[in-house]
């Protein structure tokens, strides 16, 4: 590995980001957290309110979780949030809400796993633990030329290894991290690779082979499950009714009642008897939502309700209430025709 080049590149062309600023191990730990699944782009806004309302590991543990999913409605992924809520209550009662500087301490926090630790572990304080994220794959299988299948946990487990032996010989533990990430970010991209202004361009397999895109090879993924569902908005005396879901999928978001039925009679059948009687109003356009494994196709319907069951929550209003994504495309809807329930 040619450090001195990649440190020296990333320096003169690092993006201007706030948590690379900071060698505060809270930030890192949350701007990590945020980046799982996220673009950098979309998660900065987000990043920024979360600081500002959640400023220490201490403020975040005593928070309600329905307040910080509430937080960060609309970025999606968010087991993340509740595991980073979970995590911050252990660092709270067994380090006084601060993020030990050992990593073994770290890999013991609640939804903290060798990726995360190794982040806060090499960038807050300097210690050569590798960090090894799907950037950092790209640029390692196309400079050393592994073929290995990186859709393999077996895989990605060896080739962090390798980035640990990397690592350790690296002059700046926290430099080499950032680098490799940065580089996967901006040069070694999926796409279209700028290979030309690559710092590692002399030694890269992929580029004398002249086979950026054979690497990394990741075998193809199954196929995304589809369901159909019919999400009902129950107004029911001038207010509706929204369930809180406890399914790990979503798990604390509210949402319209939602049914998986392959009609619309199959599904008020199965409103009828979970309790409900109710009068079609309006159907709405369809709305679809993608998962990483689930595809749902999501029929929304207007109704009235005369009788609702006795187990269920009637609300006003939405504010401070966490709503689910892909029912937020709901609710746009409704704004839009100026649903008197909602405006």
């Amino acid at each position: 590995m040619e450090y001195l080049r990649l440190f020296e590149w990333y320096h003169e062309n690092k993006r201007d980001l706030p948590f690379r600023k900071t060698k505060n191990p809270y930030d890192i730990w949350v701007s990590e957290v945020m980046l799982q699944q996220t673009q950098v782009e979309s998660m900065l806004p987000y990043f920024d309110k979360f600081m500002k309302k959640y400023p220490t590991i201490h403020d975040l543990a005593n928070a309600e979780l329905e307040e910080v999913l509430h937080t960060v409605q609309g970025i999606g992924y968010y087991k993340r949030f509740r595991m980073l809520k979970q995590g911050a209550i252990y660092v709270d009662q067994n380090f006084n809400g601060e993020l030990p500087n050992d990593y073994k301490e770290l890999l013991k926090i609640p939804g903290v796993g060798a990726y995360t630790a190794g982040a806060i572990a090499s960038i807050a304080f300097d210690l050569p633990h590798a960090a090894t994220d799907g950037n950092v794959i790209r640029v390692l299988s196309r400079v050393y030329g592994f073929e290995d299948d990186f859709r393999l946990e077996k895989n990605r487990k060896k080739l962090n290894d390798f980035n640990t032996k990397l690592i350790e010989k690296a002059p700046n533990y926290n430099d080499y991290t950032q680098s490799v990430m940065e580089l996967g970010a901006k040069v070694c991209r999926p796409l279209n690779p700028k290979c030309e202004v690559c710092p590692l361009k002399d030694i890269c397999v992929a580029n004398k082979e002249d086979k950026i895109e054979k690497y990394p090879y990741l075998s193809p993924l199954k196929k995304q499950k589809e369901t159909l569902f019919y999400a009902f908005v129950v107004k029911y005396k001038d207010k509706f009714v929204l369930r809180k879901r406890t399914e790990e999928l979503l798990n604390g978001f509210y949402e319209f009642i939602q049914v998986e039925a392959d009609s619309l009679n199959g599904a008020l059948n199965q409103m009828n008897e979970l309790g409900y009687d109710i009068e079609v109003v309006e159907e709405l356009k369809d709305v679809k939502h993608v998962f990483t494994h689930l595809i749902w196709h999501i029929k929304p319907v207007i109704v009235i309700a005369s009788k609702i069951p006795d187990n269920v929550e009637i609300y006003s209003d939405f504010k401070g209430l966490p709503i689910a994504t892909v029912h937020q495309k709901i609710l746009k809807q409704l704004w839009k025709i100026k649903d008197p329930i909602v405006t």
